[in-house]
């Protein structure tokens, strides 16, 4: 046994100490420090164990630390990535991690056979990590990740996300706020779709409007993906951080819709250069246009009433 094994083991065997240890204190955690910067969070309330295995790849042994739930292998993390572990009662800022749903009404679609526009409310998954201990985003930072984003074509596409985090202790009241920004891109990944892949319009048409001829340089060849909304006094397409209010009894609430403000739609648009600049004709036009938009930690579900 290699003294890297012993030392993870004492760690686990610890945690599993505490763990008992803690009972009826509330709602502890185990948080995995990445050496990448952030951090996984891990509640007991989800989590039955942590497992120590090895394997071989092309010859090679590796190591890993596999997270189970509910009886299956969640996560693996290798054991190179990990830079601490420890374990401690959660703190409000730690209840953002994990498992989430972005749940926002899409543009929508006619009704077969009438004009009349349908929007289904969707529920898409991402996973939320935190920044790590002493990084510049420690208790300032939650760092969300898309795997897929909804399409009206089916397309694929990867999307990334921040919010910013606050908390008064005095007062148990908190906020989290989306940053849609018109700085970087929501993916590395560049937009494919055709013109009929864009938000729909009406019968004939698309929310897409091709290169415009006022754009510095003709089409640059850039096809990048952006979260921005729209200025309510200029009506001009940019950043925006959209707030969202919180409680501590929120926190505790599994079924909390953590809504942004109504005003403001989130239009996922594809841009010609980064930064994007709506005022610099970047716009090639609107992949979809999302309504009412709230983070939840189940997919939602229409009430019974309304």
């Amino acid at each position: 046994m290699t003294h890297f094994t012993r030392i993870l083991l004492s760690v686990l065997s610890l945690i599993a100490a505490l763990a008992a240890q803690a009972s009826g204190t509330g709602i502890f955690r185990t948080a995995i420090v990445l050496k990448n910067g952030t951090m996984e969070i891990f509640p007991d309330t989800l989590v039955n164990k942590f497992q120590y295995t090895q394997s071989l790849v092309q010859g090679k042994v590796t190591y890993s630390l596999d997270v189970i739930q509910d009886g299956k292998v969640a996560m693996s993390i290798p054991i190179d990535n990990i830079a601490e572990i420890n374990y401690r009662e959660m703190t409000p800022y730690e209840h953002f991690a994990g498992d989430w749903y972005f749940v926002a009404s899409p543009n929508g679609e006619p009704q077969p056979g009438s004009s009349i526009m349908v929007s289904t409310v969707m529920s898409t998954p991402y996973h939320a990590v935190l920044a790590a201990p002493g990084t510049p985003g420690y208790g300032r930072e939650i760092y969300c990740h898309i795997d897929s984003m909804p399409h009206r074509k089916g397309l694929k596409c990867d999307a990334d996300f921040k919010l910013l985090y606050n908390y008064d202790e005095s007062t148990g009241k908190g906020s989290i706020s989306m940053v849609l920004d018109d700085q970087h891109p929501v993916s590395a990944t560049q937009y494919t779709g055709d013109a009929s892949t864009y938000a729909y319009w009406d019968a004939t048409s698309t929310w897409y409007f091709g290169v415009s001829a006022q754009h510095e340089g003709g089409d640059t060849g850039g096809r990048h993906m952006y979260f921005v909304t729209h200025n309510i006094d200029t009506w001009e397409l940019e950043g925006h951080e959209l707030p969202c209010q919180w409680t501590l009894a929120d926190l505790q609430d599994y079924d909390h819709e953590f809504s942004f403000p109504s005003i403001y739609e989130i239009c996922w648009v594809v841009g010609l250069d980064i930064p994007f600049v709506y005022a610099e004709h970047d716009l090639i036009g609107y992949i979809d246009i999302f309504a009412s938009t709230r983070l939840m930690r189940h997919p939602w579900t229409k009430p019974l009433t309304e």
